[in-house]
């Protein structure tokens, strides 16, 4: 008679059943200690994201997702379009989901090493102040200019953000931004108002009604604009001031 080879593994789990069967209580003490583990480690890494200085992390490329990684040229143009500011987490003022913490363990898990050094990208009112914005994007520094995106979470920013916060992001917009909305003032006035009894077109008056218009707009935005306004998006993105 042919004997069948013995399964170890359904051999352990008869081993495991049946001390389970014995000790009920030891295994559930077992099981919560592990989660006590566990949430001792996110506590960990949340103590860590809110003490970084944005320094580098040495990162094992091979763990790294490549869509991820991004230079910080990339970085400073989406902040610049959409007003955004890209700090050390330490400055950071919102609240960092348990995804974002479930992700940098996993990272650890990976690397074999502890990760202590982020930066983010949030609307400036999450550093400065205490209310909360829409969009935050968790990074981890690689060096050479690069940064590995680790998390983004939050309700996605209104699509006409990047419009109305175009004049804002250098000086040549805020001309451009102005010079725009005096083009369509101009062309928004009938040619019966412009022309005279006599004129043959009202083109000469619209280019002077223009540069008037254009003069105009230019100081009530140097009067009222640059009050609100601060500074150009350009210049604030990395910055950790208010102004």
């Amino acid at each position: 008679m042919i004997m069948n080879g013995v399964d170890l593994e359904k051999a352990l789990h008869k081993t495991k059943a049946k001390d389970q069967a014995k000790n009920p209580d030891e295994v559930l003490r077992a099981f919560q200690e592990i989660l006590k583990e566990d949430d001792q480690l996110d506590d960990h890494i949340l103590q860590n994201i809110f003490s970084s200085d944005g320094q580098i992390s040495h990162l094992e490329a091979r763990n790294l997702e490549a869509d991820k990684i991004f230079t910080l040229k990339q970085i400073k143009e989406l902040c610049t379009n959409y007003r955004l500011r890209f700090l050390s987490t330490k400055y950071f003022k919102g609240e960092i989901p348990h995804e974002a913490v479930a992700k940098v363990k996993q990272l650890q898990k990976k690397e074999g090493q502890e990760i202590k050094d982020f930066k983010i990208v949030a609307p400036a009112s999450l550093f400065n102040l205490e209310y909360k914005d829409k969009d935050p994007l968790l990074f981890i520094p690689l060096g050479n200019q690069r940064y590995y995106l680790v998390h983004k979470w939050g309700n996605d920013l209104h699509p006409l953000r990047k419009a109305v916060v175009f004049p804002f992001r250098s000086f040549k917009s805020l001309l451009a931004s102005v010079a725009l909305l005096a083009a369509l003032v101009v062309c928004c006035v009938p040619s019966s108002v412009m022309m005279g009894p006599y004129d043959q077109s009202s083109l000469a008056i619209r280019v002077i009604f223009f540069f008037y218009l254009f003069i105009a707009f230019s100081g009530l935005t140097a009067l009222y604009g640059f009050s609100r306004m601060k500074n150009f998006n350009s210049e604030l993105w990395n910055s950790k001031y208010t102004d």
